[in-house]
Parts: structure tokens; sequence; C-alpha cells
């Protein structure tokens, strides 16, 4: 039994494929390089190059990605902290 030989790709590489796929995409390589280097994305190195499966990408995307709701904060960017006294 064969199995399929994965598609690696650098993330120019992928924003490529995708733009052959869709050419209105709006998938970036900054967006590509941010999820594989936040760990959301496994990566393979190969020398000096960071590959990424293409089929991980399309299934990213498929599925989607959940990040979680900003921490609010108030005018001038001060967040109120809730301090527990003993």
């Amino acid at each position: 039994m064969l199995e399929t030989i994965p598609r690696m790709r650098t993330a120019a590489g992928i924003v490529a494929e995708l733009k052959a796929i869709d050419p209105d995409t709006g998938v970036t390589e900054y967006f590509v390089r941010r999820m594989m280097r936040e760990g959301v994305l496994p990566v393979v190195r190969a020398g000096s190059k960071t590959l990424v499966n293409l089929d991980d990408v399309l299934a990213l995307l498929h599925s989607g990605t959940a990040q979680p709701d900003p921490i609010p904060t108030a005018p001038g960017g001060i967040r109120r902290l809730d301090v527990k006294l003993k």
C-alpha cells in the first residue's frame, strides 16, 4: 500500500498554491507564518527552510481557529485588577 506524499511547502509556497486555487484569497504569507510560529500548524525544519503540509493548512482554513477573546481594557490601556486581601 502506497501512502501519499505530503505536499510540504514554505509559507510563500502555501500562499502561491492558495492563489492558484482561489485568486481572490485573503490568506497572506504573514498569516501563514504566524500560524506556524504560534504552533497552530505543525512544521518540519529542513535546513534553513520551515515547511508546512498544504493539506494541514487547507484543513485549518476549513475548520477555522478558535481565538480567545481579548482582555477588555479601559480607555488609556489600563485594566482593573481584582485583588483579594486576606
